[in-house]
């Protein structure tokens, strides 16, 4: 369930309550992050100390997600593979992963947590950013990831 609750900080700055999937909340972040080389005092302002306290909201999200050193070195191993471009890649893949096959399921079990968590709603306040702040050049692509906290 979607609830918003704005407050008023002060006279510039407002903020608004979301709760809403924790994926949503990536979401947000994700396009923060998109966003923060374009100019705006205001604008760069309201970006940073979202990111900041988007960053520490989803660091469970984060931390969960850190691959294995195990399995960072069967993607290496993988990646390598798919470089020589060689005509038996795919086949070559797929053994490493037969051979492999704890580690690939602790990955992908791995991730299906993630997807479970991403699916619980929370709260989070959240600095608002005024439809006069936006950068001249900011794109409809860009503007729709940061809707939940335009006003």
């Amino acid at each position: 369930m979607k609830t918003m609750k704005t407050m008023k900080m002060s006279v510039t700055e407002t903020m608004k309550e979301l709760t809403l999937p924790k994926g949503e909340f990536v979401n947000i972040i994700n396009g923060l992050f998109e966003v923060q080389t374009l100019e705006g005092k205001k604008f760069s302002l309201a970006v940073s100390k979202n990111i900041t306290i988007l960053r520490s909201t989803l660091q469970d999200v984060e931390d969960l997600g850190k691959p294995s050193p195990e399995f960072m070195a069967l993607s290496e191993q993988v990646q390598a593979i798919a470089l020589k471009n060689e005509e038996d890649a795919k086949e070559q893949v797929e053994k490493l992963e037969a051979d492999n096959i704890e580690i690939v399921d602790a990955r992908r079990n791995q991730l299906e947590v993630i997807q479970e968590i991403l699916k619980d709603s929370i709260s989070v306040v959240l600095h608002t950013i005024s439809e006069q702040s936006l950068p001249e050049n900011i794109t409809a692509q860009q503007i729709n990831k940061l809707t939940p906290i335009i006003n």
